[in-house]
């Protein structure tokens, strides 16, 4: 236990502040602590009599019963059992106690044998939790969408600021030293921004950052608050009530003092973990006094908890990027060397190609003791002197630490290391172990950046005079102060080591193959190679002969040379076309071209017409373009070889539609060719087709041998084709549409109630190219932006649930405001007579609804 009391501290000794023990809560709400099998009163919040509406004695061995009732203690009792128990807290939303009239939202947890309780005024009348229900829905819809870490902080920080109502979120990511960075920020205009600025790693102490890491939402509903103490005070030698997982948890006064310092009178912090390490904070700030009722604050915890994944996910999909170029790169390095050089002696002839793996100045190899280096790098003396370093050992070469087999890099080689050779020139490097050797090292040198961090406010402890002596204070100002760094480099990043993690683990994979490859390894290997050869070598015959066939009938039915070569050249195009097809679809394509591009290999000589190819226009997607590529063309294959392709009079027609399940149906008929008779045993060309459309599709292909012909009909689900012409057909609507008007450079005030709507629209103005958008979801916040700002014109939704948006209609026309109303198909008999004219944006709103209307808006005015 700490020798520090809480409260009693400054910033020397705040990092060994018992936060978790305050014995008080915020007065938002109150606490009781009870005996966890007899429910019974061990401590009770002083102002718990206001809230409960019990006037009796609150003394120890109270039965809860007694002050919250029956049926209250049974749902709480239930709300534990359903949490699962120990510190994960159950919660019960709009809880009638015994004594009080209004209801109240409950959360309790067990901790450490006791249980506590906390209540809150249930003041929403359950809207909050509808409320929740969309921020949840919102941040799956939205923040699934979100590839980089950039993008995706900065709509997680502007989501957070539009479901809570804070004047300013930010997303706040710590550093390797502590210390930490705003990544992005969503505030109300006219506040100062924090975005990109720094704080020290002494604004959050450690202890402080265990409990973000156990209780992952906090909040302080107003940084000028007087605690309320637990009644009775603990007894000499009684544990403390901890309050880890607490919501109510009393907050350090020297941190209310940093937070009034900083002009904040209200604040959430939302955790953000990443492998159960704690990445960041949502922090949440507000220039008034703001309590967020419990069930948002339960939304706001899930979204942190999705926003971790996520910031997980994209921080993975970084390094799996870096490693992925990483191994495509030493690939390329790798297979320039000479087959009769050893791996080290190629690498050393080939650094220079390292320095494109990483943002380096300089690189260099110190293997079997030899130093070779590419760019800028410390001369061999300073590189031995740095490898012995790493290797652990003395000047005498004696081994005095273990040595550094994994990753090393730092940014101050100087200052790490105590080597005087390391400066401006080589200031950081990167090391990079390449065998089990301690001696062998890769090292990236990156010289000196002098460069400025930003920190919102000077980052030094500043001394107060106070009656009782001098003590060290939080900052007063958070005003931009710059600090000047030199003899350092950049920072390594995640990506870096990730990218220098798979260059270690590629390397000495290649070493360990290297060494353990056996004479008759490498004669099973060259066994492998000349298959491997003599497989592409038949292959490369095959269509060899396919070429020589297609020269020779276009050779025969050519007229002059010109024709020929026309001719030969149109139909090699064709059958590389099909021939990349059969092998791989990247991506999906029209029918009819596929087919076109396999029956133009066929139709040559006076009857080109002898392929006759008709239907809808029909796209197909990726899945089922692929199939019919390998289908289509072994079925024209075996017309050429055996059906009514292989001799001159022979025909085939396809033809396809749509089928009345909405899939696509193609026909295949063969006529003027060879006797049909049926096959006797199913060749692998049959074998393909039925696998591909049945197994890969899930469709049919149903074939038939009468004597006249062949005939084939397949079937493609529904769900792998589209109709071509009805995109086309959209677009030739939309042409007929009014040209978009953009609205570049406009301000536009938005009043809408539903916070999702709003951000759609938020979008799609700017899209439109608005710079300046205000949200008000009400009547009253509108004219109150109104009375700061003037719009270039407004989008007002005129059912505002509790009232409309007419006094604000009636405002903006005095104002000389051009306007429209955003509504639903039905709510226009809302619309008050004098209004009626007003332009209507039908919900759901497209950029060209939007653009047209406002247009009108703007001309009627002008007009």
């Amino acid at each position: 236990m700490s020798d520090v009391n809480f409260g009693a501290v400054d910033l020397t000794n705040c990092d060994q502040e018992p936060i978790r023990i305050p014995g008080s809560i915020q007065p938002h709400g109150a606490m009781l602590v009870v005996h966890p099998d007899r429910f019974t009163l061990l401590y009770a919040s002083q102002n718990a009599r206001a809230l409960t509406g019990y006037d009796g004695p609150l003394d120890r061995g109270t039965p809860l019963t007694r002050i919250l009732g029956e049926e209250a203690v049974h749902q709480i009792r239930n709300a534990c059992a359903k949490s699962g128990g120990g510190e994960i807290a159950g919660v019960e939303l709009e809880l009638r106690l015994g004594h009080a009239g209004d209801p109240v939202d409950v959360i309790a947890h067990c901790y450490k044998e006791r249980v506590l309780i906390e209540l809150e005024p249930a003041v929403d009348g359950g809207q909050s939790s509808k409320e929740a229900l969309d921020l949840t829905h919102a941040l799956v819809r939205r923040l699934g969408v979100e590839t980089e870490l950039e993008s995706l902080a900065a709509a997680g920080a502007r989501l957070v600021r539009t479901m809570l109502g804070y004047d300013r979120v930010m997303i706040y990511q710590f550093l390797h030293n502590g210390a930490g960075r705003v990544i992005a920020e969503a505030k109300k205009p006219g506040l100062r921004s924090f975005m990109g600025q720094h704080f020290p790693a002494s604004d959050i102490p450690a202890q402080a950052r265990r409990l973000y890491e156990l209780n992952t939402i906090r909040m302080i509903g107003d940084s000028g608050y007087t605690p309320v103490p637990l009644e009775p005070a603990v007894a000499p030698g009684e544990e403390p009530v901890d309050m880890s997982f607490a919501q109510l948890r009393s907050v350090s006064p020297i941190h209310c003092e940093y937070l009034q310092n900083m002009g904040v009178h209200a604040s959430m912090s939302i955790s953000i973990l990443v492998d159960g390490a704690l990445w960041g904070l949502i922090a949440c700030h507000h220039d008034s006094p703001r309590i967020v009722p419990l069930a948002l604050r339960i939304g706001a915890e899930l979204f942190g908890h999705y926003f971790s994944l996520q910031v997980s996910v994209a921080e993975r999909r970084a390094h799996i990027v870096a490693s992925s170029l990483a191994r495509e790169r030493l690939d390329k390095i790798l297979s320039g060397l000479s087959v009769d050089e050893t791996l080290l002696e190629g690498l050393r002839d080939h650094l220079d190609g390292f320095t494109a793996l990483f943002d380096c100045d300089g690189v260099g190899i110190w293997a079997e003791d030899r130093w070779a280096s590419s760019g800028l790098a410390p001369a061999e003396a300073d590189a031995e002197a740095l490898v012995r370093f790493l290797a652990g050992e003395k000047e005498d070469h004696a081994r005095s630490e273990p040595a550094m087999l994994g990753l090393w890099h730092t940014q101050d080689l100087r200052d790490a290391t105590g080597l005087d050779g390391f400066g401006e020139a080589v200031a950081g490097a990167l090391a990079i172990p390449l065998t089990s050797t301690p001696r062998d090292y890769l090292i990236v040198f990156r010289s000196e950046e002098a460069h400025r961090i930003e920190w919102a406010g000077e980052p030094t402890l500043k001394r107060l005079s106070t009656p009782n002596g001098d003590r060290l204070t939080p900052r007063g100002s958070f005003e931009t102060w710059r600090e000047e760094v030199r003899g350092r480099c950049k920072p390594w990043t995640e990506t870096d080591l990730s990218g220098a993690d798979t260059v270690r683990t590629y390397l000495r994979d290649v070493f360990l193959k290297q060494n353990e490859i056996s004479a008759e390894e490498r004669a099973r290997l060259e066994h492998r190679r000349r298959m491997l050869n003599d497989e592409l070598n038949h292959r490369v015959k095959n269509i060899i002969t396919v070429i020589k066939s297609i020269a020779m009938q276009t050779g025969a039915h050519a007229e002059t040379v010109a024709d020929y070569s026309e001719s030969l050249e149109g139909r090699l195009r064709a059958l590389a076309f099909a021939h990349d097809q059969s092998l791989s679809s990247a991506v999906g394509g029209d029918l009819s071209t596929l087919i076109e591009a396999e029956a133009g290999l066929h139709r040559h000589g006076p009857d080109a017409d002898r392929v006759a190819a008709s239907g809808e226009k029909i796209r197909l997607n990726d899945r089922a373009f692929g199939v019919l590529a390998l289908v289509i063309h072994e079925l024209m294959t075996n017309a050429a070889k055996y059906g009514s392709l292989s001799v001159p009079e022979g025909r085939l027609d396809i033809s396809w539609s749509f089928s009345k399940a909405g899939g696509c149906e193609l026909r295949w008929t063969e006529t003027g060719g060879p006797a049909v008779t049926p096959p006797t045993r199913e060749g692998f060309g049959s074998k393909l087709i039925q696998t591909t459309m049945v197994y890969d599709l899930g469709g049919r292909a149903d074939i038939a041998y009468p004597p006249s012909g062949m005939t084939a009909r397949l079937v493609i689900p529904a769900k792998h084709v589209s109709l071509v012409g009805a995109s086309e057909a959209e677009g030739e609507a939309a042409a007929e549409e009014p040209e978009i008007e953009h609205l570049s450079g406009m301000s536009i005030l938005l009043v809408e109630d539903q916070a999702l709507v709003a951000l759609d629209t938020e979008a799609l103005l700017r899209r439109l190219g608005a710079e300046d958008i205000r949200l008000s979801p009400d009547a009253a916040h509108a004219a109150q932006t109104l009375e700061s700002f003037r719009p270039d014109a407004a989008i007002l939704d005129f059912n505002l649930g509790e009232g409309t948006s007419e006094a604000v209609a009636d405002h903006l026309v005095a104002l000389g405001v051009p306007f429209v109303f955003a509504t639903g198909y039905g709510d226009s008999v809302m619309i008050p007579d004098h209004l009626s004219a007003v332009p209507i944006v039908r919900k759901p709103a497209s950029e060209a609804s939007v653009s047209t209307q406002l247009a009108e808006a703007r001309r009627r005015l002008a007009g």
